[in-house]
């Protein structure tokens, strides 16, 4: 009763206006900050590449042969999702499966379908160079905020809105942080008191979005689209589809931009003198650093591909980033090459490269995303220099994928 009559002062003190922000706590389970225990997986990952005899911290079943994992993600129905730490903040396409998932995608597909109507290059460009010029005046300027908004009105031009979707810092970070503490909680033993704790942030979380969204009319008129195209749904929720399609849309296009300048940090011979020079250079970027670097999947039947045997109810993860460098299929994989070969001549397997992941469950955007990216760069080129770094490359992941540095250090602007 104590957690439901504080939830519930919550929900009339967001009515009239009282919250003020809430400090960002980053929670410790068995001692461990819960971004070091996703970063430990994903540097053990790396780790295999280098050394395939390995010994990984976790007991998960590792896939990163390319025609697996195609067979796999072609399989949506036998190998299905299972996102529940983002479901504890909303249900929605990105964690939906079967024909519940069919429903959700009929939802939004037809506005990112026609997204290169909606935004050209120049559109593109013009949102980045705004919100980039934007954080020059900043008196705390973070590249990742600046990217996430930058991100989050191209996401709201795509859905028909003339105006940005509020989508505060704050409140987006402590929503981040506290879907990191429920992804890293799905893969250690943890006290049930640390899960109800975190369940409580995201119910409020979710609550305070949806109270913000009620006084913007052009919002409140899409969110009602999107209830009547999901009437059909059980429970539906349009907020909750919306919160899903901009976590997913924006954290990943953020953090592939912070790969690429990071890399152009360390790659100063690049000089993007030609839009193909540019994508053979996002392209590696994105083969050795995707910004989704593994997913989980739960095979419901006992199978087996290509003499790999699955139980069932068996988790596995697909390797991204195995897939990317598995020697079969790329040159010296774990060297980083400006122009990689398999890159300019088009010779790469398209199922060895699969950074949008690939089959029917691929990325909606990925048309969209890898533009917006290309012209967010273009902008950043703009304005700014980039200075080389011989930092120590640190990794982060949490949601996805990022360079662990300070890259605002590296950006000088022009003149």
């Amino acid at each position: 009763m104590k957690y439901v009559r504080s939830y519930c002062l919550v929900i009339i003190n967001l009515k009239w206006g009282l919250i003020a922000d809430k400090e960002i706590v980053k929670m410790k389970i068995n001692g461990i900050e819960s971004s070091q225990i996703l970063t430990s997986i994903l540097e053990n990952l790396y780790k295999k590449l280098e050394n395939p005899a390995t010994n990984l911290t976790f007991a998960l079943k590792v896939i990163d042969s390319p025609d697996v994992a195609k067979a796999i993600f072609l399989a949506p129905n036998l190998f299905v999702k299972n996102y529940s730490f983002i479901e504890n903040l909303s249900k929605g396409r990105i964690s939906a499966n079967g024909e519940n998932w069919k429903q959700r995608a009929s939802i939004s597909q037809s506005f990112f379908s026609q997204a290169h109507v909606v935004l050209d290059d120049v559109a593109l460009e013009t949102i980045y160079r705004k919100h980039l010029l934007a954080y020059l005046n900043s008196s705390t300027p973070n590249l990742y905020e600046t990217i996430v908004d930058a991100a989050v009105e191209v996401v709201s031009q795509v859905l028909g809105l003339q105006h940005p979707i509020p989508w505060p810092t704050t409140l987006v970070n402590r929503a981040r942080q506290a879907l990191i503490d429920q992804q890293a909680m799905a893969w250690v033993n943890t006290d049930s008191s640390l899960m109800q704790q975190s369940q409580i942030e995201l119910n409020i979380i979710f609550s305070e979005l949806q109270t913000l969204w009620e006084d913007d009319l052009a919002l409140v008129s899409l969110l009602n689209t999107f209830a009547v195209s999901g009437k059909s749904i059980a429970n539906f929720s349009p907020s909750g589809e919306l919160v899903q399609i901009l976590f997913a849309s924006t954290e990943t296009t953020a953090s592939s931009m912070l790969w690429i300048i990071e890399c152009l940090t360390r790659h100063s011979e690049m000089q993007m003198r030609d839009d193909d020079e540019l994508e053979y250079f996002i392209d590696e970027v994105l083969r050795l650093f995707p910004p989704v670097p593994f997913v989980t999947r739960v095979c419901l039947e006992d199978s087996e591909i290509n003499g790999i045997y699955f139980a069932k109810n068996e988790p596995v993860i697909i390797s991204i980033i195995g897939v990317h460098c598995h020697p079969q299929y790329w040159s010296e994989p774990m060297l980083f090459k400006v122009k990689r070969e398999e890159f300019v001549s088009g010779s790469y397997a398209r199922h060895a490269y699969i950074p949008f992941l690939s089959g029917p469950r691929a990325c909606a955007g990925m048309k969209l995303a890898k533009q917006e990216v290309k012209c967010g760069i273009r902008a950043l080129l703009e304005i700014f220099n980039i200075n080389p770094c011989h930092e120590d490359r640190v990794i982060e992941y949490g949601i996805s994928s990022k360079p662990n540095i300070k890259l605002e250090t590296y950006l000088v602007p022009h003149g």
